[in-house]
């Protein structure tokens, strides 16, 4: 189990990492994009595009690894005055409800991806026009991977709860 959890704790860190060095290239294009129309009257027809797209990717290729850094929003107020293993409780009643609605979210994106690949549905937003199904392929990883880091997360809550002498 705990091969498991390590191997999805590591995916879900350096996919977060790979998606956090998105905004590189979206910083690039953007400029790009300012410095081609304003300076140059020449606007590209591919920054919009790229541009919604790179920042999309970047927050979603985030979110597994905002889960296992403990960084999603939580009242902290409240769950500090609880025990460590009321906090489990809490936390493992909100991934009961949470997870198959996840799991239904990621098996409906795989079938969101393969119907653009499959039909090579273009975006329509502009000139560009480029192939959605790049985008739709990062939508389902970015949710396959966010369910795979709440079942990770279950597994660590669960320990928690079994664990003597913690309080309740």
């Amino acid at each position: 189990m705990e091969t498991a959890i390590r191997a999805i704790e590591g995916a879900s860190t350096k996919v977060g990492i790979a998606g956090s060095l998105l905004i590189i290239p979206l910083v690039l294009c953007t400029c790009y994009e300012v410095f081609a129309r304003y300076l140059f009257n020449s606007p590209t027809i591919w920054a919009y595009e790229v541009g919604y797209m790179l920042t999309g990717s970047h927050f979603l290729l985030g979110l597994a690894f905002t889960l296992r850094a403990g960084e999603h929003i939580r009242i902290d107020i409240f769950s500090g005055k609880f025990s460590a293993k009321t906090r489990a409780a809490i936390d493992l009643a909100g991934y009961a409800v949470v997870l198959p609605m996840l799991t239904w979210l990621t098996l409906a994106l795989l079938r969101y991806f393969w119907n653009g690949y499959s039909a090579n549905e273009k975006s329509g937003q502009s000139a560009f026009n480029m192939p959605v199904w790049p985008f739709r392929l990062i939508f389902f990883i970015a949710f396959l991977l966010l369910a795979l880091q709440v079942i990770a997360e279950v597994i660590k809550l669960v320990r928690t709860l079994r664990k003597p002498g913690l309080g309740a």
